[in-house]
C-alpha cells in the first residue's frame, strides 16, 4: 500500500522521539563544542518513507575532535543506531564550523557514520584523527543550505556558507556516474531510477532546484519519454510502499524487476548525460 511522505513537522512520533534522543546524545557527549545539529535529505524535504528512507544529519562542532574521542562518539552513535524504529538507518557526518562556513571543494570531516560503516565502527577498525575528505559532502551541505532543518543550535544561515554550484554538481555527478555504471541499477533499482531522474532535472533545468528522490521521480514521469513512465512509476510505488522490508530486501523493495528494462533506462540516462556534456 502506498503511504504519504512524511516531513520533520508531521513524522511519526516514534521517529521524532528517536531523532530527538540522538540530538540529546550529541548534546551530552559534545557539550559546549556542539554548534548545531542539522537535518537534510528526505525527512527535511517532506519525502520520507519509514521502510526505505535513511535519517540524514550534519553535525557541526566548533573545534575538531581528537582521535580517541571521535572513536568513542562513533561507537555511541552505532549503538544508538541499533535501537532505531525503522529499517533505514542513520547517515551523518561531523564537520567543524570552519568547514561549514568556508565550504572548501575538498571537504574534511571529523567522523562519519552510516549502516555501511556500522560493523567497522563497532570493531574499532576506523581510523580517526587524520585529514579525510568526503566527495559527497558538498551535495549534503547544499541540501542543508537550501532545504535543511536546524534541530539544535545556530540557524542554518549563520553556520553554513554558500556551496559552489560546480562543486555541488561534481559531487552529484560522481554519484550519478556510479548509478549508471556496470549493472548497479539492477542491484539498487528504485534508488538508481529515482536518483537518475533528479540528476537529469539538475542537468536540464536552470532553476537550481534541489529535489528529493521522490520529487525527482515525479519530475521524471512528467518530463521523460513515455516509454519509461511505467518503470519510474514502479520505482515511486516501491519507494513509497508501507510494506515492511528487511535489510536484505531493502535495495529491491522486495519485488521483482525486469533487468532488460532497468538496463535500457540506464543506457538512456547515460546517453542523455552525454548530450549534456556537449
Amino acid at each position: 500500500m502506498k503511504t504519504k511522505p512524511q516531513s520533520w513537522t508531521n513524522c511519526d512520533k516514534g521517529i521524532r522521539d528517536y531523532i530527538t534522543g540522538l540530538v540529546d546524545l550529541f548534546r551530552h557527549r559534545l557539550g559546549s563544542n556542539l554548534a548545531g545539529v542539522y537535518l537534510h535529505g528526505s525527512l527535511a524535504m517532506g519525502s520520507y518513507f519509514p521502510p526505505k528512507s535513511d535519517i540524514d544529519l550534519i553535525i557541526v562542532v566548533y573545534n575538531g575532535l581528537d582521535a580517541g574521542f571521535a572513536g568513542s562518539l562513533n561507537r555511541s552513535i552505532a549503538g544508538y543506531a541499533e535501537k532505531r524504529p525503522t529499517t533505514g538507518s542513520i547517515e551523518l557526518s561531523v564537520i567543524t564550523l570552519g568547514t561549514a562556513r568556508t565550504v572548501p571543494s575538498q571537504m574534511p570531516y571529523e567522523l562519519h557514520y552510516s549502516e555501511a560503516w556500522h560493523r567497522m565502527v563497532l570493531d574499532d577498525r576506523v581510523e580517526y584523527g587524520k585529514h579525510f575528505t568526503d566527495p559527497d559532502l558538498p551535495a549534503h551541505l547544499m541540501c542543508v543550505k537550501k532545504r535543511g532543518v536546524c534541530l539544535y543550535g545556530k540557524p542554518v544561515d549563520e553556520v553554513f556558507g554558500e556551496v559552489d554550484w560546480n562543486d555541488f554538481m561534481q559531487s552529484v555527478l560522481a554519484d550519478f556516474d556510479w548509478t549508471v555504471s556496470d549493472k548497479n541499477i539492477c542491484e539498487s533499482p528504485y534508488y538508481c531510477i529515482l536518483n537518475i531522474c533528479r540528476v537529469l532535472q539538475l542537468l536540464e533545468e536552470d532553476g537550481r532546484q534541489i529535489l528529493s528522490k521522490y520529487e525527482g521521480g515525479l519530475w521524471g514521469i512528467r518530463n521523460l519519454p513515455q516509454e519509461y513512465s511505467a518503470l519510474v512509476g514502479k520505482a515511486l510505488e516501491v519507494y513509497s510502499s508501507d510494506r515492511a522490508v528487511d535489510e536484505a530486501e531493502r535495495k529491491t523493495g522486495g519485488v521483482t524487476w525486469d533487468r532488460a528494462e532497468l538496463l535500457a533506462f540506464r543506457d538512456y540516462a547515460k546517453s542523455r548525460r552525454e548530450r549534456n556534456r556537449k
